[in-house]
């Protein structure tokens, strides 16, 4: 089963955190992209198969801190497999699978100050990263040889990024040590938005 837009993804996170409440699961906060993001702040509408978390955050005397070096405590895990199987999904529909992406690359400047936060009862906290933190991480997925076409597809039809947003990213996916093959692959995916100009100033 799929979620089919952002009433199913609403739902199924109203029902994961009565669950959490109920169980006596710790509280959790949750930083979310994806297709779900995209669907729960309405920058676009379209089927997901899951809800990607790229990281839980602590708040510490220093303020927030963002960890995707940790796995989702084994409770938390446990009970999101079992509103998998009430809904029919599947077990793991809320997984840290781009939780990669800020060991790498490490967060946007200030996204933590874009994101929307919604809460789900008292024992569970979403964070979804906004339009301009979706771009950049859109345009990193949609970089990849591998990638499938809807990352591309969410830039191009839903997101539509305007030039400054295009370059934003670049900057970000550059702004570190980057072979010329990850270069050639930011910069064909940057001219598939049709930004020529910014693909050009792309080193080799």
């Amino acid at each position: 089963m799929t979620f089919l837009g952002a009433a199913d993804i609403d739902g199924a996170l109203q029902r994961l955190g009565k669950r959490l409440l109920y169980d006596y699961v710790k509280p959790i906060a949750l930083v979310v992209c994806g297709g779900s993001a995209l669907n729960v702040l309405n920058l676009a509408s379209r089927t997901t198969r899951d809800v990607d978390v790229l990281a839980t955050v602590e708040e510490t005397g220093n303020g927030i801190r963002l960890r995707h070096d940790k796995p989702l405590p084994k409770g938390f895990h446990e009970v999101v497999a079992e509103v998998g199987r009430d809904l029919g999904l599947d077990e793991d529909w809320l997984n840290m699978g781009p939780k990669n992406v800020l060991k790498i690359y490490g967060a946007p400047q200030g996204m933590t100050e874009r994101w929307k936060r919604r809460d789900y009862g008292p024992n569970l906290t979403v964070y979804f990263v906004g339009r301009l933190d979706q771009v950049h991480l859109k345009l990193l997925a949609a970089a990849d040889p591998k990638a499938e076409p809807r990352h591309m597809e969410d830039l191009l039809i839903r997101i539509k990024p305007t030039a400054e947003e295009t370059r934003a990213a670049v900057t970000w996916l550059l702004d570190r040590k980057t072979s010329p093959p990850f270069r050639g692959y930011v910069r064909c995916a940057v001219e598939a938005l049709g930004y020529d100009n910014i693909s050009h100033s792309i080193p080799e």
